[in-house]
């Protein structure tokens, strides 16, 4: 496929095929008069991964197997980052959920110097994307390429959690992604009648056959090529481990993520100018804030034992299959985390700032619940940095979890909410039998805070990075072009300033939504 491609040149060239990249492919090239390529590095969608529970279940082979440096406020322990690697990026393998966050956290992006980016600039694109099952409101679309719809399977803790929470006094919500997201409820996923619904198939498919659209995938991206303050092309291998070189018309476009995207920056000389001059890379451009404020939601398990089996446990592959086959329901329809709440940790806190997803099955903990949470609003920030010029080593990964003392009191809160949670009547008759995570004997705040250095992890939601504003910091303005260069963009969760409240990928594809409108626009 890359035969005859070296010296090509293209009206774009897009770095990465996970959510953004697929979006702005399919959006660019419906266009006729010009021409897209998009490179990634991994390899194409498989079709197996469209059984929700066997995608998930891939999430270890199919990625990019990045780990954090140790992490000094997590009893210096590494923590495992697996991306997806593969055309539809981390839409091909993640847990499906579509939950965007509250308005306010997208009010902060346009406060932080960002106009166009308030919640009310930016529901029309979420609404773009989105083909949901109760059909259009003003909060949801019915015709976008993603479909989302209620999981198809509930298990019956997922039940007792709702109904628990209701017990004491957290109200109901029936949509995550309407006017009153916050509260507990059920999670809608990015399903079509318990089939998968990513990037890959749901805009990569319609679009992948047109004339003016090339997808390389295997394609490993060494540098952008920058000429006199401008992007032009890329330099990349190929699947056979050749470089080859392609030109970039008009743009360059930067979508291979939080943690590629940086790296992809430095090793082209765009970034803090010491640590690169100290690497041996020519600083063609000082951007200070090129990979800063990583960002992530750290979570924390709070596990119980009980004696209601689990309908993942031990699971009856023969009678899963068929009914998944005649119906697609049953547990392989399902993401494993089906209920959960967005709450406030503390009475004060502007905006809900903790996220309970709880998980009915264990791969690390069979035969138990987890009524773990992560922090939806986090206060510490990180960093991705180089530790070599060459392309094929992976960077420093830094997400500084649980450095600021308003994380930690964010968490302890979390770890008390959920046993009072477990404590209700509904779950103590689900029954719950007994905590095993932290322990009934971890009561005192020192106990909990050492509790959450020693078993925090990530919920893979990175962002931040390359983030957009008009501050020092800022690496991209408000219409995502890399501030001091020309013809050349970074679109992907690296851009936001702050995460949101709730998970990524929803937002990922209303930027490149928005992103492919900015850039047609001036085209």
């Amino acid at each position: 496929m890359s035969q005859g491609l070296a010296g090509r040149s293209f009206d774009y060239v897009i770095i990465g095929g996970g959510p953004a990249g697929c979006v702005l492919a399919a959006r660019l090239s419906e266009r006729s008069d010009l021409s897209v390529l998009l490179l990634e590095a991994g390899g194409p969608y498989q079709r197996i991964l469209s059984i929700p529970l066997v995608g998930m279940r891939k999430i270890h082979t199919l990625s990019w197997k990045y780990q954090t440096s140790p992490q000094s406020h997590l009893g210096s322990r590494r923590l495992a980052l697996p991306f997806g690697k593969l055309i539809g990026g981390s839409s091909s393998i993640n847990a499906m959920m579509y939950v965007r966050g509250t308005p306010a956290a997208y009010d902060r992006w346009a406060e932080l110097g960002n106009p166009g980016w308030g919640f009310s600039d930016l529901l029309p694109y979420f609404r773009k994307s989105e083909r949901f099952e109760d059909g259009a409101s003003a909060y949801h679309g019915d015709r976008g390429p993603i479909y989302v719809s209620h999981p198809r399977f509930r298990a019956p803790f997922s039940s007792a959690f709702v109904a628990a929470c209701l017990e004491i006094g957290i109200p109901g919500t029936d949509d995550f992604n309407g006017s009153a997201p916050e509260g507990a409820g059920f999670y809608d996923v990015m399903q079509n009648r318990g089939v998968r619904s990513a990037a890959a198939k749901a805009y990569l498919g319609p679009a992948k056959h047109r004339a003016n659209l090339r997808i390389m995938p295997h394609a490993n991206v060494q540098r952008i090529l920058i000429n006199h303050g401008c992007a032009t092309g890329v330099e990349f291998l190929d699947a056979h481990g050749q470089t080859q070189r392609v030109s970039a018309d008009r743009e360059v476009i930067l979508s291979a993520g939080s943690l590629n995207s940086p790296k992809l920056l430095m090793l082209s000389g765009i970034g803090p100018a010491d640590p690169l001059q100290a690497l041996g890379i020519p600083c063609m451009l000082d951007l200070p804030g090129v990979g800063a404020n990583l960002q992530d939601h750290p979570r924390v398990p709070v596990l119980y034992e009980t004696s209601q089996r689990s309908p993942g446990a031990k699971l009856h592959w023969p009678g899963a299959v068929a009914r998944y086959a005649f119906n697609r329901t049953g547990v392989l329809a399902s993401n494993c985390c089906e209920s959960g709440a967005l709450v406030r940790s503390h009475a004060g806190v502007p905006i809900p700032d903790l996220q309970f997803v709880t998980h009915f099955q264990s791969h690390q903990y069979p035969g138990v619940v987890d009524l773990q949470f992560n922090l939806a609003h986090v206060h510490s920030r990180g960093r991705v940095s180089l530790t070599s010029a060459d392309p094929q080593t992976a960077p420093r990964i830094d997400p500084n979890f649980l450095s600021d003392p308003a994380d930690v009191l964010a968490a302890i809160a979390g770890i008390r909410l959920a046993r009072k949670i477990a404590a209700t009547s509904r779950l103590q008759a689900f029954p719950l039998t007994r905590e095993i995570l932290p322990g009934a004997d971890l009561q005192s705040d020192a106990q909990l805070h050492a509790y959450c250095q020693s078993m925090a992890e990530t919920s893979y939601h990175t962002i931040g990075t390359c983030s957009m504003g008009t501050d020092a910091m800022a690496v991209v303005d408000p219409n995502l072009r890399v501030h001091g260069l020309n013809q050349l963009r970074v679109v992907d969760a690296s851009v936001m300033p702050e995460l949101p409240n709730g998970n990524t990928c929803a937002p990922t594809y209303m930027i490149a939504e928005k992103a492919a409108d900015l850039i047609l626009a001036h085209t």
